[in-house]
């Protein structure tokens, strides 16, 4: 049996904190996930000493079916940390077909004097207090969405070391379903993601974005074969691809220079791609939006009917191509996601969000259209398959802490967690062939980075301030620049953390235990913080002094308020809101009082002038800046720039308004004039940050702060039964 260290040690350079799950050298600040520190815990007590791969994985995933790929991932976060050769390695070396030693030495760590605490004390108003009391709510929420969804965020992404099909993951789970057996499916650069078999059980489709690419491609690879082929070559982004029943086609959602689109290709070499419908705005691609009835009369797909908000499922007849709606989810909610037929095809299952990240399962019958709810755990479900039979559901949820793969089955009970995909498991599907499954599995490295720029400067040299495998985004400026407050996964649920500018006093602000909270605002008197978080199933918003203590919730009701920003004064709070019907923007007394909207159209983001006079705001799906009077009037654009999807990627200063122009070779921040519309180069990126995040920056334009994810890798793992 192998045991691993408990308390604090030096490993070659850097100083292992056990009790909170970090590495730290020369003051840089490096947090892991508690699986990666326990298996550098478990090689440092065999320190020198080989400890093969079945006794790393028994001492830290006890009585959990995973496979090698799984512990190469977290050796392959350390390596990352510790810039480790694995070649020439001075931190883990790899025994070939054995496991892994630690040769970096391991000593004692000795606590310094008091006087010699690389920890700032911060100053007034942040003095220590006591910790934030926590919201108890009625149920859970989820995670504040990741960076490629409206609402921000997430999720988390992987890194794996590459290895080709059937080298790793041998271990076996014998149960019920017999004997299984894991293998990495896909090994290459970026992100792999939506597989999808094909009838016979013999290929994989699945989404690929290659590093340094913005466009995302679906590929086909036979199973226990390395060639891949291109399914269409149309020159635009590819999401959620689905089989024909009879395997001679496959469908998928495309954004191309013509716009959104519905398409058909032919599997066979050469096929051309056909648009057979245009939806009005498809919800969620990413997470698996499309299926194919087993008949193969009709595909079912999320979309939006008319200027409704709220996304329903809507069914095409391929024969006809008719289309009509086939839910109706509730007023005022997120709306119907996630759709897939069941094999015998009587059945839909779906996701219903009353929020982006708060999700349930439904079903409904295709005979008469009674819809069924199977999930009551207002959590968030990435993404769903039916089992084989039919007879259950299979589904990714972050209902256990991280993303994981369950199974319910349609008659009730209890969800079940599955022996595969334990950690960071995303978009399972199921094969035709006995035991056959398929899920994405991953993680990055997040940091938030400080800019220093200056007029003329052709690049910024970016600074890590904060470094997580953990999701550390939004980052929100005190008004002195002293402090920054972020969204942060450090915990286990996302919660508001605040840091001092260097990074070195972290700590947790709100506690609230699982309903996913995000979007933080500093005050301009810089005594508070607003945030938005979903106790209810619903997204509201709340403040919360920044010294600690009982958050306060401003909004409720049925609708969903997100993302606040105070007035320059302090005395109005603006967030977005669907509570007239459709996304606008809405105004209320920070003193309190009734809600009432500001714009005609949608609107995130607000921000007024330093002098009051004007309020600017993005949209969600659009790209460009508008402004409108404080007091009403006409909303005019003022710049084309950002993009869609980095709504979040500008500030109004006295000095004007900062914002990523990402239409140069390489993204830059630059500083508007609104009334001119002229604009100067701040900083020139070395590459384009994740969406939604966005950035902050203090009055006097010296200090922005932003996120950053990198070395960024999710891949696919198939599942097999053993012969």
């Amino acid at each position: 049996m192998v045991h691993e260290r408990k308390t604090a040690f030096l490993a070659g350079v850097w100083r292992v904190d056990p009790e909170t799950n970090t590495l730290l050298r020369d003051g840089e600040e490096r947090h892991v996930e508690p699986k990666v520190m326990k298996v550098l815990l478990t090689l440092a007590s065999q320190q020198n000493h080989v400890v093969s791969k079945e006794d790393l994985i028994t001492a830290v995933w006890p009585d959990t079916f995973v496979g090698d790929d799984v512990l190469t991932r977290c050796i392959s976060i350390l390596r990352k940390i510790t810039e480790d050769d694995p070649h020439a390695p001075h931190f883990i070396q790899t025994v070939p077909k054995v496991g892994y030693r630690l040769v970096a030495p391991v000593s004692e760590f000795a606590e310094p004097e008091p006087m010699e605490v690389l920890v700032e004390q911060p100053a007034a108003p942040l003095e220590a207090r006591p910790a934030a009391e926590s919201i108890v709510p009625p149920a859970g929420a989820a995670r504040w969405p990741r960076a490629r969804w409206i609402a921000g965020a997430a999720a988390a992404l992987s890194l794996v070391a590459a290895t080709g099909y059937g080298v790793h993951a041998r271990r076996e789970a014998t149960g019920p379903s017999g004997s299984l057996r894991t293998v990495q499916f896909t090994s290459y650069d970026g992100e792999q993601t939506q597989p999808a078999f094909s009838p016979d059980g013999a290929h994989i489709a699945f989404v690929w974005a290659k590093h340094g690419s913005e466009t995302r491609q679906i590929y086909v690879k036979r199973i226990g074969e390395e060639n891949l082929t291109r399914l269409a070559k149309d020159g635009g982004e590819q999401f959620s691809p689905v089989w024909s029943p009879d395997g001679r086609q496959i469908a998928y959602l495309g954004r191309s220079s013509d716009g959104l689109g519905l398409y058909i290709t032919g599997t066979a070499p050469g096929s051309g791609a056909s648009r057979i419908y245009i939806p009005q705005q498809p919800s969620h691609w990413e997470q698996g939006a499309l299926s194919w009835s087993p008949d193969g009369k009709s595909l079912i797909f999320p979309d939006h009917d008319g200027s409704q908000p709220h996304s329903s499922l809507f069914q095409l007849d391929l024969a006809t191509r008719n289309v009509r709606s086939i839910t109706s989810p509730p007023s005022g909610w997120e709306g119907d996601l996630n759709p897939a037929y069941s094999p015998d095809g009587t059945k839909i299952a779906f996701t219903r969000a009353s929020e982006t990240a708060v999700r349930d399962i439904y079903w409904i019958s295709v005979g008469n259209g009674a819809v069924h709810q199977l999930t009551s755990d207002r959590m968030n479900i990435d993404s769903l398959t039916w089992s084989a039979d039919g007879r259950s559901i299979l589904f990714s949820s972050n209902r256990g802490g991280k993303y994981a793969l369950w199974k319910m089955a349609l008659n009730g009970g209890k969800p079940e967690r599955l022996p595969v995909g334990s950690e960071d498991a995303f978009g399972p599907a199921v094969g035709p062939r006995p035991g056959q499954l398929a899920y994405a599995q991953g993680s990055a490295f997040w940091s938030i980075l400080r800019l220093r720029g200056a007029e003329g400067k052709s690049a910024a040299v970016p600074e890590r301030v904060l470094s997580s495998t953990q999701q550390d985004s939004a980052p929100s400026l005190s008004p002195d620049g002293r402090f920054f407050a972020i969204q942060s996964l450090r915990s286990g649920s996302q919660e508001i953390w605040i840091s001092s500018i260097e990074g070195k006093s972290l700590r947790q602000l709100t506690f609230l235990g699982g309903p996913l909270t995000g979007s933080p605002a500093w005050s301009n008197h810089g005594d508070s913080l607003l945030f938005d978080s979903r106790p209810d199933g619903h997204s509201h918003i709340f403040s919360v002094p920044v010294g600690g203590g009982q958050p306060k919730q401003l909004t409720s009701g049925n609708a969903n308020d997100i993302v606040p920003r105070w007035s320059h004064d302090d005395q109005k709070i603006y967030f977005r809101s669907n509570r007239g019907g459709r996304w606008q923007l809405w105004m209320i007394p920070a003193a309190g009082g009734e809600p009432q909207p500001v714009t005609t159209g949608d609107g995130i983001e607000p921000q007024e002038s330093p002098d009051g006079r004007w309020l600017y705001y993005t949209r969600g799906n659009e790209d460009g800046l508008w402004r409108t009077p404080v007091g009403g009037g006409n909303e005019v654009q003022v710049s084309k720039a950002p993009a869609a999807g980095f709504w979040g990627y500008w500030q109004v200063t006295p000095l004007g308004i900062f914002y990523l122009d990402q239409s140069h070779t390489s993204p830059e921040i630059r500083i508007l004039n609104p009334e001119t519309r002229e604009s100067s180069l701040y900083a020139t990126l070395q590459q384009t940050p994740p969406p939604y995040a966005g950035i902050s920056v203090v009055a006097q334009g010296h200090i922005v702060l932003m996120t950053d994810e990198h070395d960024a890798e999710r891949h696919i793992t198939l599942v097999e039964r053993q012969r």
